[in-house]
């Protein structure tokens, strides 16, 4: 779940988990613009989304290899 924090100049900053960050990110992705400004990604940042969800993705797969093998021992 998102968490809001108030910074001491007032300023609202959303966390997310590592889940809710990812499908933000694959949003962000398919329609080619930062959902909060609006703005188009650059190369930069289509990239760093794309890696971020790759490395995610790559995790849940050694997880779940690890997994099946404790499984069998």
């Amino acid at each position: 779940m998102a968490t809001v924090i108030r910074t001491k100049n007032n300023k609202k900053i959303v966390l997310l988990n590592p889940a809710e960050k990812s499908k933000r990110y694959a949003r962000q992705l398919k329609t080619g613009k930062v959902s909060e400004t609006g703005k188009k990604l650059t190369v930069y940042q289509k990239g760093w989304r794309s890696g971020y969800i790759s490395s995610r993705s790559d995790n849940a797969k050694a997880y779940k290899s690890n997994q099946k093998k404790r499984k069998y021992r």
